[in-house]
C-alpha cells in the first residue's frame, strides 16, 4: 500500500513540473534559475511571433540584440526573411512547446522548441552564452549566439 501511494505521489509531482510534457530536461540543478531566464527569453520571442499581428524582424531583432549575431546583418536578415515565410510554408502559428533543455557548465544553454503550425512542424533551435564581463569575474547577460529552425522534425525522436 505505501509503494501503491509513493508511486502515485511522484506521478502526481511529475504532472505538477512547470515544463510542457515530454520535454527532455538536461540541466544541472544549480543552473535551474539561470535556465529559467533564457527560458523566458525564448518564450519572448514566440509570443512576438505567435502574435495577431506577427513580427518576425522585432521578434529576431530582438533576440539577437546585444550578442555576436546582431552584427551578422546579412544572416540576420535572412533568418528573418525565412521567418516571416513561416506562415506560407506551414501554416498559421497554432502553439509551441519545449522540447528540450540542456546546460554544458554554467555559461551554455541549448533549447529546442517545437513551432507547430497548422500544417507542419518545425523546430528551433537556441543557443545561449554568457561570459565574464570584467576582471572581477561578475556574469554578463546571457546572449543568443546560434538561432535556427529546421523541418527536420525526425530528429526529435533521438
Amino acid at each position: 500500500m505505501f509503494v501503491q501511494r509513493y508511486v502515485i505521489a511522484q506521478c502526481i509531482a511529475v504532472l505538477l513540473l512547470p515544463t510542457s510534457a515530454g520535454a527532455q530536461e538536461n540541466v544541472s540543478a544549480e543552473m535551474q534559475g539561470e535556465v529559467s531566464v533564457v527560458k523566458e527569453k525564448a518564450e519572448s520571442f514566440f509570443m512576438q511571433l505567435g502574435a495577431p499581428m506577427a513580427d518576425a524582424d522585432h521578434a529576431v531583432r530582438a533576440i539577437v540584440a546585444g550578442g555576436p549575431l546582431e552584427a551578422r546583418t546579412d544572416d540576420v536578415k535572412k533568418l528573418i526573411e525565412q521567418t516571416q515565410s513561416l506562415d506560407a510554408r506551414i501554416g498559421p502559428y497554432k502553439h509551441h512547446e519545449l522540447v528540450s533543455s540542456r546546460n554544458v557548465g554554467s555559461d551554455l544553454v541549448f533549447l529546442r522548441y517545437v513551432y507547430k503550425g497548422d500544417r507542419y512542424p518545425v523546430v528551433w533551435y537556441f543557443t545561449f552564452y554568457r561570459t565574464n564581463g570584467n576582471v572581477t569575474g561578475t556574469k554578463k547577460e546571457w546572449s543568443v549566439i546560434s538561432l535556427r529552425f529546421d523541418t527536420k522534425v525526425e530528429a526529435l525522436d533521438r
